[in-house]
């Protein structure tokens, strides 16, 4: 079977590792996430403190989203590029204290990303007050679910607004926290990230006892039937952001320059890159492989990034990179080989 040495050469080893995993998870049944809300622990996010003076203007500078009109309790989808326009970072950052001179920023990352993108920003960094931390003692989980807000509410907790990333404080009986709105299973950014402190765990976990657990592999099938991109596996440093249809997530066409700008600009004018992410349906007998190569007749025109079994994608559900001309719906892929049995079938974009 032929696999993409570019995406095996270019993912996070861990991220490629978890997705590997799903390969051997049985069928995924994810129609209870519209009926009720699940509970699961989210410890493959990596979160990173930014502070000092000049954090809002130097991230402005180097992000391709709108950061300098972040308020308390805002947050902006954006990456982080290379001159080419390639991705170096994807990043979920939240405005934790608009103060100037003593507030904070707080950045949620997937797992090995954070090393990448601090040695990446030191070397633009000359005499600005920009300091990177890796917080110590927190704990993430995620409510993800057609009722995750009722949920909350129903605890008298209060929840974020409706915006993407927006976030708020919540307390109740000693308990300290913040809550993100997210897009984690799903790409309306329904489900809610719970930031608690890891000595107050078991205090939240309690208030949240009624609520069932959900396990990694079920969130992992609703991102992959949703398609909400994780980066280090569905984009990573060999992709450019609109590749993964990011154009209307993360990308601020309005802004400053930004490295990377105006390869993407170029292109985002151009109407679409050479290939794009899109949600498949796999008919074979087991998930592929990170990578499997995707053909259409003879010629070799993409590849999987992300695949498991699903109840509501039957047998299977998966993301994967089809060159430009050929992700009309319906358009049908040999899957590994010229003329394998199993097939790939484009649904839509992811």
């Amino acid at each position: 079977m032929n696999v993409s040495s570019k995406l095996l050469s270019t993912a996070l080893d861990q991220v490629l590792n978890q997705t590997r995993q799903l390969n051997q998870a049985p069928e995924q049944d994810t129609s209870v996430l519209s009926r009720e809300t699940l509970l699961f622990p989210l410890d493959e996010l990596e979160l990173l403190t930014i502070e000092g003076r000049d954090r809002r203007r130097f991230l402005h500078a180097m992000l391709s989203g709108e950061v300098a009109a972040l308020t308390a309790g805002a947050g902006v989808w954006a990456t982080f590029n290379n001159i080419k326009g390639r991705t170096i970072a994807d990043i979920r950052l939240l405005d934790i204290d608009p103060d100037p001179k003593q507030g904070s920023m707080l950045a949620l990352l997937e797992t090995g990303a954070s090393e990448p993108l601090i040695e990446s920003l030191d070397r633009f960094i000359i005499a600005e007050k920009v300091f990177f931390e890796r917080p110590d003692g927190l704990c993430l989980w995620l409510l993800a679910g057609a009722t995750a807000d009722e949920t909350l509410r129903d605890l008298g907790l209060e929840v974020p607004e409706q915006a993407p990333l927006a976030h708020c404080p919540i307390s109740r009986d000693g308990l300290e926290a913040r809550v993100v709105r997210m897009d984690r299973s799903h790409s309306e950014a329904r489900d809610l990230l719970l930031i608690v402190p890891q000595q107050q765990e078991e205090l939240m976990l309690s208030l949240l006892s009624e609520i069932p657990r959900g396990s990694s592999e079920l969130l992992a099938a609703a991102r992959i039937e949703a398609g909400p991109p994780r980066f280090g596996i569905d984009f990573t440093h060999g992709n450019i952001p609109l590749e993964a249809n990011l154009a209307d997530r993360a990308i601020n066409f309005n802004k400053g320059c930004y490295p990377g700008q105006e390869v993407i600009c170029r292109i985002n004018s151009m109407g679409a890159p050479a290939r794009r992410l899109m949600r498949l349906q796999v008919t074979a007998e087991r998930p592929p492989e990170p990578g499997t190569v995707l053909f259409h007749g003879k010629r070799e025109v993409g590849y999987i990034t992300s695949a498991i079994r699903s109840a509501q994608c039957q047998p299977i559900a998966a993301l994967g990179y089809v060159r430009k001309k050929l992700c009309e719906a319906g358009t049908m892929f040999h899957v590994g080989e010229v003329g394998a049995a199993a097939e790939a079938q484009v649904l839509e974009s992811a």
